[in-house]
């Protein structure tokens, strides 16, 4: 973890809680609000979002693993840091215990039916952005990063906004849950494989539905990961290959399912960002 860089993350939640209150309980100008560190809410989903000190090169939707705080990335590693640096706007979203799924089912658990799901992203945050941010439009330079379940809604997000986002990076994500039948997150939002075959094969399948994929993407995985097996991110990258896609695919020794791995994938991350047109 570097010290200094979640200090400046904890100074700088601090320094607009005070101002919460304002945004939540009145009118806002959105416009003045697109140059300062923002936390407001949609929908009842708590949002943050940092600006750079410098122009604006583009920017990043950030996706938190299982049930991560949406500043976590910023407070245990350099990447939030480094992308400011390089001009980019940093979209926090407060996504908790989400699956990222299509929609809630009867058997999904009733305390995880309540977080925000696939179509929150696409439907309300990312034309909220559109619309009173002038940020996520269309044809931009507008990127997606996740780790571990944020990988994985990642992947379907971009399966779903067409020309929204130009790459994504995904690390540490499961994408083919046919692969993970005994998965107490699958089991529990969608039921069994066995009962309910076409849920865990249909569209809440980032595999399944690779053709619909047109981002470049940086695939990675520790080859360690205790929590979600590597051969995820391999076969969802074997299976991508004859797609025509920009794909940098990163498959580590000795790394885990953590931030000591993400973190070391930082400065690539990067470095392909800035080699997407």
């Amino acid at each position: 973890m570097n010290l200094i860089n979640t200090s400046i993350f904890k100074i700088k939640k601090k320094s607009f809680i005070s101002f919460l209150t304002l945004i939540l309980c009145s009118n806002i100008n959105y416009n003045i609000l697109a140059s300062k560190d923002t936390l407001f809410k949609i929908n009842n989903v708590e949002i943050t979002v940092y600006f750079p000190d410098n122009a604006i090169s583009g920017s990043i939707l950030m996706l938190p693993g299982w049930n991560f705080s949406m500043n976590k990335t910023c407070e245990n590693s350099n990447f939030c840091k480094l992308a400011l640096e390089k001009g980019f706007v940093l979209i926090c979203p407060e996504m908790k215990k989400s699956l990222y799924a299509s929609e809630i089912f009867h058997e999904t658990r009733k305390d995880w039916a309540v977080y925000p799901q696939l179509k929150f992203i696409t439907d309300t945050l990312i034309p909220f952005f559109q619309n009173k941010f002038k940020l996520l439009k269309n044809l931009e330079r507008n990127f997606i990063y996740g780790i571990s379940t944020g990988a994985r809604g990642g992947a379907l997000i971009l399966e779903n906004t067409n020309s929204v986002f130009v790459a994504g990076a995904l690390l540490s994500g499961d994408y083919d849950q046919t692969k993970m039948k005994k998965d107490n997150l699958m089991n529990g939002f969608y039921g069994t494989y066995k009962e309910f075959k076409n849920r865990w094969e249909g569209a809440d399948n980032p595999l399944k539905n690779i053709s619909k994929l047109k981002a470049s993407l940086y695939i990675g995985h520790g080859k360690n990961d205790k929590v979600v097996p590597s051969t995820q991110s391999l076969d969802f990258y074997n299976s991508l290959k004859n797609f025509g896609l920009k794909i940098n695919f990163s498959y580590k020794d000795n790394y885990g399912h953590d931030y000591t791995y993400w973190e070391s994938e930082t400065t690539a991350i990067l470095k392909f960002f800035d080699s997407v047109k």
